[in-house]
């Protein structure tokens, strides 16, 4: 009798952030800047369901989705209209449209697309290494995923 062979097949690779430019249709372009990225995703609100009829025992469902708050961070340049535009975003309390593409088309990609509620920018100077930017921004509605 022979076992199933399970193997894994773990991304390591690529992820880029692009911005949505709000047009209608929309383009996204790279933010090329971008170092780090915190965690993206969605938790559901938990929800008591419990009845008389449950038996003795707690019931819960899943209820409301919150989606995360998302922190990216890079280069700060002096001349980037990104950085600018994002930085706009935040002083207006604007919301704008992102995606996360994981991989890069080959052999296939998976790209997230969100919008945030922009929160928060800051720029840290530096003389030891390059000035940062940092930008948050709140999941609002739902993360679409897509295969390209």
């Amino acid at each position: 009798m022979s076992e199933a062979v399970v193997t894994t097949q773990a991304f390591v690779g690529k992820a880029f952030l692009l911005v949505g430019n709000g047009a209608s249709p929309e383009t996204f372009t790279r933010y090329c800047e971008v170092d780090n990225m915190s965690e993206l995703g969605v938790k559901n609100d938990l929800v008591e369901a419990t009845t008389f009829c449950s038996g003795g025992d707690k019931e819960y469902i899943p209820g409301l989705g919150d989606g995360a708050e998302f922190t990216f961070s890079g280069n700060y340049a002096l001349e980037n209209a990104q950085q600018e535009s994002l930085i706009d975003d935040v002083d207006s309390k604007a919301r704008r449209n992102f995606q996360l593409q994981m991989g890069d088309d080959s052999p296939i990609s998976r790209v997230l697309t969100f919008t945030l509620a922009m929160l928060q920018w800051g720029i840290t100077p530096s003389v030891q290494k390059q000035n940062g930017v940092k930008f948050v921004g709140k999941v609002t509605g739902p993360i679409t995923r897509t295969v390209t």
